[in-house]
């Protein structure tokens, strides 16, 4: 139990810290003005498929990492229900939760942009389920690779 709970989060801090470290700087050096959809605060598609890939691969990594460090495919289970379940609760508070800020980026300070900061309803929905499935394939893969 252990080891399961300890691949688990070592598996969420690579996800988290892959995510953060390519795609914050990403953001920081490109800008709004060419990542956000003309003055309003929803992402464009070169974001969108950009974080899509970044998020898969981070996906991919924290599997492999959850069964390397537990041995064990049920943290990567686990690692995966994790992600499945705060993802669409991300997608949940963004889109039904929160109400959408229609005033134009020039309009809202720092803070209140990185609130507002919207995916598109389909990448929100369909990010956390293709990363779950990424983190159990690349986990079920080292299991496979460790028996082997």
């Amino acid at each position: 139990m252990r080891n399961t709970m300890r691949g688990m989060a070592v598996g969420a801090l690579v996800l988290i810290g892959i995510s953060t470290l390519v795609l914050l700087p990403l953001f920081l050096i490109m800008g709004p003005e060419k990542l956000l959809v003309g003055s309003t605060l929803e992402f464009n598609t070169l974001w969108t498929g950009v974080a899509l890939v970044v998020s898969l691969f981070a996906a991919t990594m924290a599997g492999w990492v959850a069964h390397r460090v537990s041995g064990t495919m049920a943290a990567v289970a686990a690692l995966a229900v994790v992600v499945l379940l705060f993802g669409l609760a991300d997608a949940s508070i963004h889109h039904w939760l929160m109400p959408h800020l229609s005033l134009s980026r020039e309009a809202v300070s720092g803070a209140a942009m990185l609130l507002g900061l919207r995916e598109p309803l389909w990448y929100d929905l369909t990010g956390p389920v293709l990363m779950a499935i990424f983190v159990w394939v690349a986990g079920s893969s080292r299991h496979i690779e460790a028996v082997a």
